[in-house]
């Protein structure tokens, strides 16, 4: 293909430069490698020294985008250490406030079912408002790279935080359910994909050494969240209610975020011009494909049992309590296994450890939340599910780089990851529809819930065996 069409990373003169790519997700980011020296792509080929090579172009359009990084001085080593540890600090508290109160929502939706809070409104529509939610969060991604390059880091993260943030406090004065999906749907959502998907890339830039360690404190934020921020939101509902719980939440997470905006600094300063936000030529590329529909059936059944679970225990007659200590034990679990299964995926290949972790994630629902009619089933249940749900976050930017580029994610991470909004947004209201359907059974959403990830796994093996027939190979 006719590489003067590409992406180009402009290098100062005199720079001698190493980055090397590597993941920082809850969900997203890549780090291209450049290197004035020899340099080992994922594919395993070595590129001599010399000129800086340009990102093969998938599409061959003449009015591509070009990707110009300036990088400065100071970037020409890492220091993996010293403020490096203040911005994994800032990134791990971006993850613990946005996707943590997110995991909460189950607690919410439960509240307002039992409580009828929206007279008339049941299972299924109020579940809209977490699908809206969880959804929203990815809309910004194909935008992130020009608005960071536009406006700047730290602006583009507090603008992101307040619209958040002001999502919690206006869902307390929501009276209706329009409301309620434009306010903690639809902005807290919005707003947290502002803060969660431009602030996750920028450690990586400070470690190389550490770099999976650092990445792998990052996105625990996010389980970690959701361990601590359950349990509290019930806490707090029941002492002063769900009115002022949001309240307090919504507060608390503006000036929490915006008190650590100084440990963020980035060190790679983005201009991205000329190509459309969204290339789906890129569609043509089958590996880019295949790792696109992997990510949008995932997520059909990621949060399905993390949003049901405090109304299901409810409904086997427990305590609303129970609910949301079975969402922290499972956002803990979650969280110790993002960095497990990214270390294992060091060792025995990611593409292999995310094939068997999301195997594993549907054979859970299927096997055990469908057996569960007690409490120490559900807590077997959330903590090997949580174990293995975890792969996914850990390991899908990991694996989608081997399979389509380095240099291609980057350019592209926001179409790739864009699939993701249609199953946070549709997959746990399809769920509590069939519940409702079902008359109040879960039997069915708990075969759907394990059936997304079965399909996801089914597409990775697909795609495992055109790329290498041999098992036991390291991939």
């Amino acid at each position: 293909m006719d590489s003067s069409h590409s992406p180009t990373a402009n290098i100062s003169p005199n720079a001698e430069v190493s980055i090397t790519s590597e993941k920082a997700t809850i969900g997203l980011s890549s780090v291209s490698s450049i290197s004035s020296k020899n340099h080992e792509y994922p594919d395993g080929k070595i590129k001599p020294a010399g000129d800086v090579e340009k990102a093969e172009d998938m599409t061959g359009d003449s009015d591509s985008e070009e990707i110009d990084i300036t990088l400065k001085p100071e970037t020409m080593t890492f220091p993996d250490g010293g403020f490096g540890w203040f911005v994994v600090l800032g990134a791990f508290t971006i993850q613990f406030c946005c996707w943590g109160f997110n995991f909460c929502w189950g607690v919410y939706q439960q509240f307002y079912v039992n409580n009828q809070i929206f007279p008339g409104a049941g299972l299924s529509e109020i579940s809209w408002s977490g699908g809206i939610s969880s959804a929203s969060i990815f809309i910004t991604t194909p935008f992130q790279t020009k608005m960071v390059a536009t406006f700047g880091l730290r602006k583009v993260i507090a603008t992101g935080i307040i619209i958040s943030g002001s999502g919690m406090i206006l869902a307390s004065f929501a009276t209706s359910l329009w409301q309620l999906y434009l306010t903690q749907g639809f902005m807290y959502g919005f707003g947290a994909g502002m803060a969660l998907f431009t602030s996750v890339a920028i450690p990586v830039q400070w470690f190389e050494k550490k770099r999976g360690l650092a990445s792998g404190i990052t996105v625990a934020g996010s389980g970690i969240g959701g361990a601590t921020l359950a349990p509290l939101n019930r806490y707090l509902i029941s002492k002063v209610g769900y009115q002022w719980a949001l309240r307090i939440m919504g507060i608390s997470v503006i000036t929490l975020v915006c008190s650590i905006l100084a440990c963020l600094r980035t060190r790679v300063t983005p201009s991205v011009k000329g190509r459309p936000l969204l290339d789906v030529a890129m569609f043509k590329n089958s590996g880019f494909t295949a790792m696109y529909f992997m990510g949008m059936l995932v997520t059909f059944g990621y949060l399905t049992p993390v949003f049901l679970l405090p109304k299901f225990v409810t409904d086997l007659g427990m305590d609303p309590t129970v609910g949301a200590s079975l969402v922290s034990i499972f956002s803990g679990v979650n969280a110790v296994a993002r960095i497990v299964l990214g270390f294992a995926g060091d060792r025995y290949g990611p593409l292999n450890v995310l094939i068997i972790s999301t195997i594993f994630t549907g054979l859970c629902c299927w096997v055990l939340w469908m057996n569960t009619h007690g409490l120490t089933m559900a807590i077997v249940f959330v903590v090997i599910y949580g174990a293995n749900a975890g792969g996914f976050n850990s390991l899908f930017p990991v694996v989608a780089a081997d399979i389509i580029g380095v240099e291609t994610l980057a350019a592209t991470v926001g179409l790739l990851y864009s699939g993701n909004f249609f199953g946070n947004l549709l997959g746990t209201p399809l769920a509590s529809t069939i519940v409702t359907a079902s008359g109040g059974s879960y039997k069915w959403a708990q075969v759907y819930a394990g059936a997304a990830p079965i399909l996801a796994a089914a597409l990775l093996i697909v795609l495992r065996f055109k790329r290498e027939k041999r098992i036991l190979v390291r991939m």
